[in-house]
Formats: C-alpha cells, structure tokens, sequence
C-alpha cells in the first residue's frame, strides 16, 4: 500500500503535469533561443500591426487605403508561399531566418528616415509594406519548420503553440509601445523603435546551434521540389483541404484587423493610443488561443475542431461589428483572435504532418500561399467598409465566414476526419 506522502507526492505532480507538458520544448537549448529572438522579432510585427495603418488613415482618411496597406503586406504571400517552401525545404532554416529579419531591420530603418524627412508617400509606403510582407512570409515559413526540426513531429504542436505565444507576446508590447510612442514622439520614432527589434532578433538568432534533429539528410533542387508541390496538391487531399481552410478563414476572418484603425478613429472615437490597446488585446486573445490549443492537443479529431473555431470565429466579428463600447469591442477583439491563432496552429500542425520530412518546407510554404489570399479580403472588407461602414463590413464577412465553416465541414469529409 502507497504511503500518505507518496501518494500526496503523486497527486500534486499529476495536478503540475498539464503545465510541465506545456512548457516541454524549452528543454531544447535551440529552441529557447528561437523562442527569445521570436519574441524580439514580433515586437516589430505588432509595431506594423498598428503603424501602417495608422499611418495611411491618417496621410490618405480613406478606409480603401487601409486595406490596401494590409493587402500589398499580404500580397507577396501568393508568390513567395510556394518560393519560400522550396528554398527552405532546400537550404539552412537558420540562414533563411536572419537574412529576412536583416531586410525588415534595413526596411525600417529607411522608412524612419523618409518620414522624418517628410518624403514618405503613399506610394512608398505601400512598396515599404509589399516588401515587409515578403521578407516575413520567408522568416515565417523557415521558423515554423524550423520549430518541428528541433523538437520532432511528436512535440509539434507543444513547439509551434510555444513560439506563436512567443509571437503573441511581442505582438502586444510592440502594439502598446507604438500606440504610445506614435503619440509621443511621431511615426517616425515608431519605425526606429521597429528596426531596432529586428535587430535584436537577428542578434539573439546568431546563437542557434544546430540544424535540429528532425531536419531532412537528403535536399532536393528547388525545381524539383516545385515540380513535386503541384503533384502532391494533385494526390494529397488533406494537404489541398487544409490549403483550401487557410485561405477562407484569412480572407473572412483575418482581415477584420482592417477595421481597426477605423473603428479605432472613427466608431468608438479612441485615436491612436486606443488603437494600440485593441491591438494588444488581439494578441493577447491570440496568447489565450495558444493555451486552450496546447490543453486540447490530445484530441483525435482535429479536423473537426477546426471547423468548429472557424465558425466561432465568424460569431466573433459579427459581435465585434455591433458592439456600443470601446470595452466591449475589446473583449471582442481578444476572442476574435483566440479563435484565430488557434486555427493557426492547427493549421500549422496539420499541414507538417500531411507530407512527408524531407516536404514540410513545401507545406509551410502551402500555408504561406493560403494566407497569401488575404489581399482579397483586405481590400474586399476596405471596399464594404467605405461603401457602407465598417458595422456592416464586419457583419458581412462574420456571417460568411459561419457560412464557409459549414459548407467546408459536408463538402470536404477529408478535413473533418483528420
């Protein structure tokens, strides 16, 4: 018979289990490093989150231009997706890394410059983001893969749910710094700020050691790997179902970060600094999202619970559309955004293990070509919204977005099984 304290012993690990396991990929030394530099890294994408389109309303009072802004960061995704999978299916994820932050660094730092100038058009602006967008679209595929490297497939989702926190983390002290510093000190000082965090991050990146574990021997050219992409999106339907997912929920579900400056300057009536609070609790909601997907990823049918969120999802900006107060919008927007990271990962998760190792660059680089779509909702959402207003925006594509969940789940039986 167990002793009193052997078995009190017993109990209280099992009661620390659940957060032991969450926090298992931090055993990798790389993997802490990587996790650092993430953090530092998307520090200046919740900068852009807020500064660009901040930016644009203010030079241009046009809700279009917003979401043009986020569609020429978007747009490179379309293209880069299926480049960025095969270069990095092909060379060093760690090389592909610091290279793309060491252009964003360059980026924002040039737009410093120019708008403190005052020679910042509207023009360069949308070439400044065009770019951004491409350099992240590669940083992004090679960290993601990068992730399953070092911990293997069988702790793939634990890692990729540990660096999105990582993501999520800077995205809300990057949002809360520009909002206050675009206030404070200009735009301006907010690119500084932006180029300075990608330098950190390359910095810190400097320290990963090793390839990882799980990464492929043997490489293939980066034509062959192309040519191999369109036969697998022939043959792999889970992989083309996925695709398919990524694509309809970034351009119904993640465009709704359009109408944040607008509702931001012009709905609720809060300016910049309100922005930047809505913007932090966007990726405050992504962090909660992280959790709740981590707690559930020993649940078979992940397929189905994908459609589930996407649904939610939809419910989420139809509430966001109709709500009467800043606070309300906010609570609105932190469960918008928990649903939304959480089909990240599963997105994330579910593609890497649709192919085989030696393909997982190929299928980062799938879900890049998904969210590649999401200049169609960005200037779809910008379009209504400046026809209307954003209320009906938002309830508009919240209401397809049920839609599509629902469509999805009996017209790809593949999906819901996986």
């Amino acid at each position: 018979m167990s002793s009193p304290s052997s078995f009190n012993l017993l109990r209280r690990s099992r009661l620390r289990y659940p957060l032991v396991r969450m926090g298992i990929a931090l055993r990798y030394p790389d993997f802490r490093v990587l996790w650092l530099s993430t953090v530092s890294n998307q520090l200046g994408w919740g900068m852009q989150q807020v500064l660009l389109g901040w930016l644009v309303f203010e030079m241009t009072g046009n809700a279009g231009m917003v979401g043009a802004i986020f569609a020429a960061r978007s747009a490179p995704n379309l293209v880069v997706g299926l480049v960025a999978g095969s270069i990095t299916d092909r060379f060093d994820r760690r090389v592909i890394m610091r290279i793309s932050c060491i252009v964003m660094l360059l980026l924002s730092l040039l737009a410093s410059w120019l708008v403190y100038q005052e020679n910042l058009s509207i023009v360069l602006l949308l070439t400044a983001a065009f770019l951004l967008g491409a350099a992240q679209a590669f940083y992004m595929t090679a960290r993601q893969v990068y992730v399953y490297d070092i911990v293997g497939g069988h702790r793939a989702i634990n890692g990729i749910a540990l660096v999105s926190l990582a993501q999520w983390i800077g995205g809300i002290i990057g949002s809360l710094a520009t909002g206050a510093l675009i206030a404070w000190q200009g735009p301006a000082a907010a690119f500084l700020l932006m180029g300075i965090t990608y330098g950190v991050g390359t910095a810190i990146m400097g320290r990963l050691r090793h390839a990882g574990t799980s990464a492929p021997v043997e490489r293939e050219p980066i034509f062959e790997n192309l040519l191999n992409y369109f036969r697998a999106l022939k043959n792999n339907r889970a992989m083309l179902s996925l695709i398919i997912s990524t694509a309809g929920a970034e351009v119904l579900g993640f465009s709704h970060q359009v109408m944040l400056p607008i509702l931001a300057k012009e709905v609720l009536g809060v300016g910049a600094f309100g922005l930047g609070l809505l913007t932090a609790f966007r990726f405050l909601g992504s962090a909660v999202g992280v959790f709740t997907v981590a707690a559930m990823e020993r649940f078979h049918r992940k397929g189905l619970m994908l459609l589930c969120i996407i649904g939610a999802f939809g419910i989420g900006e139809i509430l966001l559309g109709q709500s009467p107060f800043f606070w309300v919008a906010v609570v609105c927007v932190m469960f918008i955004n928990m649903l939304a990271s959480a089909t990240d990962i599963l997105h994330h998760t579910l593609l890497q293990l649709s192919v085989s190792n030696e393909q997982r660059g190929r299928a980062m680089g799938s879900w890049i070509f998904g969210i590649g779509m999401a200049p169609v909702g960005q200037l779809e959402v910008g379009y209504l919204a400046g026809e209307t207003n954003a209320r009906t925006a938002l309830l508009v594509n919240g209401a397809a977005l049920i839609v599509l969940a629902v469509v999805m789940g009996f017209a790809l039986p593949r999906l819901r099984r996986l």
